[in-house]
């Protein structure tokens, strides 16, 4: 037989999720939810895979501004 998650568990991953800082656990949260915590890995898993993604976007982004911003840089005017 597998384990289940908690609720303490989904609130935490839901929150996080969301960009917010949890409560702490209490002791109500230990009670299991049937949800098997294999299927929750699989979900956190999937997680940071789109996260490393996201953030590989983000680099070669940042790379494409930095290197354009130097293709649009006008030459220096000299006075006289």
């Amino acid at each position: 037989m597998g384990h289940s998650a908690t609720p303490g568990a989904i609130h935490l991953h839901d929150a996080a999720a969301a960009g917010e800082l949890p409560e702490p656990a209490r002791d109500a949260d230990a009670l299991t939810t049937g949800l098997a915590l294999s299927a929750v890995a699989g979900t956190v898993a999937a997680n940071y895979q789109t996260c490393h993604e996201n953030a590989e976007q983000l680099r070669a982004l940042q790379a494409w501004v930095k290197e354009m911003g130097r293709a649009i840089t006008p030459a220096p005017q000299t006075t006289f």
